[in-house]
C-alpha cells in the first residue's frame, strides 16, 4: 500500500508540475499567519517552538500533523516521499472544494492498477506557523487519509528524523 501511495503521488506531482505551466495559477507565497486565533489550526502532536516543529511518531510508526485547508481543519499524514498534497474526498469537500464524482480520471498508474483523482488548487493551507496560498494538490478517490508532501514540507523548512521524532526546522 505504501508503494502504491508513493508511486501515485510521484505521478500526481509530475502532473501538477506540468499543469502549472499550462494553467495560470498564482505563485506559492508565504505570508504571516492570521492574527485571529480562530484562523490558526491547532497543531498536534507538534507545534513550532522557536525555529522548529517537532512531531512524535504514532504507534503505527507514522507522523501526523493538524493543519487547515481553506480554513477547514485537516489531519495530515506527513509523507516525506510524496511530491504533493493529496486530499481525501471528505477533506476536500470540508474545505469547500467542489468534488464532482464524475470528474475523476485515471491519473495514477500503480502496481495494482489505475488510481483515480483530480487536480485542484488550494486557496490557502496553514501548517504550524506556515501559510501558503495557491498550492497545487490532488483529490484522490478512495484515499483514507490526506497526505502532506514536499510541496509544503520544502516550504516549511528542513525535515530531519531523530529517532521517534520528526523535526522540521523553519526557514528564516
Amino acid at each position: 500500500m505504501k508503494a502504491f501511495v508513493a508511486l501515485a503521488l510521484l505521478l500526481a506531482g509530475a502532473l501538477l508540475l506540468a499543469a502549472q505551466f499550462l494553467v495560470p495559477a498564482g505563485p506559492l507565497t508565504e505570508a504571516a499567519p492570521a492574527a485571529s486565533a480562530s484562523a490558526a489550526p491547532a497543531v498536534a502532536p507538534g507545534r513550532f517552538a522557536g525555529d522548529a516543529l517537532t512531531l512524535t511518531r504514532d504507534p503505527t510508526g507514522r507522523f501526523h500533523i493538524d493543519g487547515a485547508v481553506n480554513g477547514a481543519p485537516v489531519r495530515f499524514l506527513v509523507d516525506t516521499g510524496a511530491d504533493t498534497i493529496a486530499l481525501s474526498v471528505a477533506d476536500a469537500q470540508a474545505a469547500g472544494i467542489e468534488v464532482n464524482p464524475n470528474g475523476f480520471i485515471p491519473i495514477l498508474r500503480t502496481a495494482s492498477g489505475e488510481g483515480w483523482g483530480t487536480m485542484v488548487t488550494l486557496e490557502r493551507i496553514v501548517i504550524g506557523d506556515t501559510e501558503l496560498r495557491n498550492v497545487g494538490a490532488v483529490v484522490v478517490r478512495d484515499l483514507d487519509v490526506s497526505l502532506l508532501g514536499q510541496t509544503v514540507l520544502a516550504r516549511m523548512g528542513r525535515v530531519e528524523l531523530k529517532g521517534d521524532r520528526m523535526v522540521i526546522e523553519q526557514q528564516p
